[in-house]
């Protein structure tokens, strides 16, 4: 982790270094489609392995993992759910000294299950990566860190493009934001995430 002193951090290493831990992570999600003004979510599925999405689904998000998705019925009744959980976040030395590095994501258990890591490998010249954790590519997307000092990483696909935003307010406090638009401009879906580290008492 980095110090207080580096904080927030200047460069994209430094960024992933201090996403590393136990996040204690609460998030809504609202299905921005409708049929008509009733708020009835129309929601697409999620993509499956893959690079690009096939007719009809949505992007997946590179933190997607920690958002299973409504049911069928859910969706038909509700636009907006919430949802806790842990998430897992380990940072990955690079195998070269001149890339920043990746970082390995465990979504929060679902029924009592935990989902598969994925792995997000990131490249110096602004692209990266989402593996699974045999290494096939799931998806590609883009990184800018931007001067305030947030991430964004951006998805585009043959029908939508996800963009999600990463922040620290504090060392130990982050917030992540997700908005998923059409080709054509209109909203499908969007998150927001308010994340608590989880820091382990010293030994009394």
């Amino acid at each position: 982790m980095i110090s207080l002193s580096e904080f927030p951090p200047s460069d994209l290493a430094s960024f992933l270094r201090l996403c590393d831990g136990e996040w204690l992570t609460v998030r809504s999600r609202f299905e921005l489609q409708d049929t008509g003004g009733d708020h009835i979510a129309n929601p697409a599925p999620p993509a499956r392995a893959g690079l690009e999405p096939s007719a009809g689904q949505a992007i997946q998000g590179p933190f997607d993992g920690d958002d299973p998705g409504p049911t069928a019925a859910q969706t038909q009744e509700h636009w907006h759910d919430s949802a806790r959980g842990a998430l897992l976040v380990a940072y990955l030395e690079p195998g070269d000294p001149g890339e920043p590095g990746a970082l390995q994501v465990t979504p929060p258990a679902l029924d009592s299950r935990t989902g598969p890591p994925q792995h997000l490998h990131f490249q110096a010249g602004g692209a990266f990566e989402r593996r699974d954790q045999a290494g096939n590519a799931l998806s590609q997307g883009t990184w800018e860190l931007w001067s305030d000092g947030s991430l964004e990483l951006t998805q585009a696909g043959t029908h939508s493009v996800v963009r999600e935003r990463i922040w620290f307010t504090k060392p130990n406090l982050r917030l992540r934001s997700s908005v998923e638009r059409s080709c054509d401009g209109s909203p499908a879906r969007a998150s927001f995430s308010s994340e608590i580290r989880r820091v382990s008492r010293p030994a009394s």
